[in-house]
């Protein structure tokens, strides 16, 4: 089946997969060996919180490389910093485990280089109509990886640390993360891309703002960033702390990737963007009926079903929400020089609505340090994504609305007029 994507496309999506296999093997258990190591989830808390407050910071940074060098030194940058973020933690150990914010400061630097150069890419490789598609598939293939990896690092850690003792297992999937890193950055050379030069100018960003559509693209950003900052690395966590092994963690990711797999697929060729309120909405539903899950004693039966839910509905949501984003960025500007400052506000609201989400994530745990009401902050912000989709549906649909009503009366003001049943042209003649 010709799915209509460039060749850039293609290897854009085959370099994704790789990150998202490494990502897949060491980014749950990132958090998980921080438990093992201080029993706590602040410290967690605040690892992840400083992912998010370096994020947006690098992408400005990231964004004047862009312009000044080339987009694809931005990801090759940040693959080489993901690389170094996992070397970092193979040598240091516990010591650099045992300051959470510094660590978390080193992966967001290398997150906020790959993803601007990723999003702009996106943009670059992939038009309106294929948009969806490409979205679609870069689902799959994390979820691929979501299917693989974890499985797989959860096996090697339960036997190496068992067989070894320590923490060698985790030093192992580390290892591997960083080779899959070196592999991606190698991949790279392969995409064929038209640089692009200027000045960075925030300033453009902030002008766009006067558009209405927008603002409400960004607001409906900043609030599912309220729940994605902490069920990133929450529920994964709280699998872990009610099985206590790192086999069964990855056995649950393993089926939240296949149901993501197939979810995805089914987006990838089925939405469109006349399809897109719908399958938002029925993600963002999906996702709130999951979450009312937490009403129930947690336990790791009502964490797993969560989990598949949620799996399942995501995609529909997420997909939808990636394509209004760009299509919304490609109308600002269609140059690609011209977007990479909207790509950085983008990403400074969503950051916002994480950071937000795990302060106060760090402000119950201040109240209650074991965690007991963490089920009732799950289950509040397993209801934002509501209100994103509301947001954007009805800006959307107000768009539609005067798009047809400036169309009518084009159509209007071209039509010939008619008299006595002859036309004004006739009559002119």
């Amino acid at each position: 089946m010709n799915l209509g994507l460039r060749s850039s496309a293609w290897w854009l999506l085959v370099i994704s997969g790789v990150v998202s296999l490494s990502v897949g093997l060491s980014n749950t258990f990132v958090n998980v060996y921080l438990w093992k190591i201080d029993r706590s989830y602040i410290p967690i808390g605040w690892y992840n919180f400083s992912v998010y407050c370096a994020i947006p910071i690098t992408f400005i940074a990231a964004g004047w490389v862009a312009k000044h060098w080339q987009l694809i030194w931005s990801l090759r940058i940040g693959l080489i910093l993901h690389g170094l973020f996992y070397a970092l933690v193979l040598i240091g150990g516990k010591s650099v485990a045992r300051s959470p914010a510094g660590l978390g400061v080193a992966l967001g630097v290398a997150a906020g280089f790959y993803w601007l150069a990723f999003n702009q890419l996106s943009l670059q490789v992939t038009d309106e109509r294929r948009r969806d598609r490409f979205y679609g598939l870069n689902g799959v293939m994390g979820a691929v990886a979501g299917m693989v990896a974890p499985p797989l690092a959860g096996y090697f850690i339960s036997k190496e640390d068992i067989a070894l003792g320590g923490l060698t297992g985790y030093h192992l999937v580390f290892g591997a993360s960083l080779v899959l890193f070196v592999l991606a950055g190698t991949l790279s050379s392969l995409l064929r891309l038209h640089p692009i030069r200027g000045p960075l100018r925030l300033q453009e960003s902030w002008v766009a703002l006067r558009q209405r559509s927008w603002r409400v693209i960004l607001l409906g950003c900043t609030v599912y960033g309220l729940r994605e900052g902490v069920f990133i690395f929450l529920i994964g966590l709280l699998m872990y702390v009610a099985t206590g092994s790192e086999m069964r963690l990855g056995e649950f990711l393993f089926l939240q990737g296949f149901l993501s797999l197939v979810s995805y697929f089914a987006v990838s060729r089925w939405t469109t963007p006349k399809r897109r309120s719908v399958v938002m909405g029925i993600g963002a539903v999906g996702l709130a009926c999951a979450a009312g899950l937490f009403l129930l004693p947690l336990t790791a039966r009502l964490v797993l079903w969560y989990g598949a839910l949620a799996a399942t509905a995501l995609p529909l949501f997420l997909v939808s929400l990636q394509g209004y984003v760009s299509d919304t960025i490609g109308g600002l500007s269609r140059n690609p020089a011209e977007q990479i400052e909207h790509i950085i506000a983008r990403e400074a609201f969503e950051n916002f609505g994480r950071i937000l989400g795990i302060g106060i994530f760090l402000f119950l745990l201040d109240l209650d340090k074991k965690g007991q009401n963490l089920r009732y902050l799950a289950l509040v912000l397993g209801w934002v994504q509501l209100l994103t989709w509301a947001m954007i549906t009805r800006e959307q649909r107000g768009k539609m609305t005067k798009s047809n009503k400036k169309s009518r009366t084009l159509t209007l003001r071209k039509a010939p007029l008619v008299r006595s049943g002859v036309s004004q042209d006739k009559k002119n003649w």
